[in-house]
């Protein structure tokens, strides 16, 4: 490892630093590839064929519980002969979505076509919500300002929380 940090200094620097650094490169580069998603799975669901990468990188947001919010991408494999579609945590036939049986194992949920949450962030935002320790509302508030989304100005919740019924 020391000869490591020695040809590339840059990795004893900290995790998020050169974490933005990349992406900010990658961005600069027009192919964002901070963190990438693809299926794992090789073959398809119904006719066993192998399952071919498409070239075609698709944009997707990340909300991620150390990082922030940041573009990265995500790559589809597909069944040419069944026309089906393989995505990290789900797949898609015929315009309907099933998702894997180990999707909440995975690193990150792709909620949609274009975003993806962390896990981990969306385990410590149910927790935060089930117990009532706050509102949704204040939960998205205060992760912007961790991550310096408020731009300087002050972000007040100006709804109620709604009261819970025990």
């Amino acid at each position: 490892m020391s000869s490591l940090v020695y040809l590339h200094p840059s990795l004893a620097t900290d995790y998020k630093k050169t974490f933005k650094e990349f992406h900010d490169f990658t961005l600069s580069c027009g192919s964002p590839m901070g963190t990438i998603l693809v299926s794992s799975r090789t073959i398809c669901h119904k006719c066993e064929r192998p399952l071919s990468v498409e070239q075609k990188k698709n944009m997707v947001v990340f909300y991620h519980i150390n990082l922030g919010s940041y573009v990265s991408c995500r790559l589809t494999k597909v069944c040419r002969k069944c026309k089906i579609y393989e995505h990290y945590g789900y797949w898609t036939e015929k315009g309907s979505r099933y998702f894997d049986k180990d999707s909440l194992e995975l690193k990150f949920l792709l909620s949609s076509e274009d975003t993806a949450f962390d896990i981990c962030l969306l385990r410590e935002c149910s927790s935060l919500l089930m117990v009532g320790a706050v509102p949704f509302s204040t939960y998205t508030a205060s992760y912007n300002r961790r991550f310096g989304y408020h731009k300087g100005k002050v972000i007040v919740d100006k709804s109620k929380p709604k009261r819970m019924k025990r």
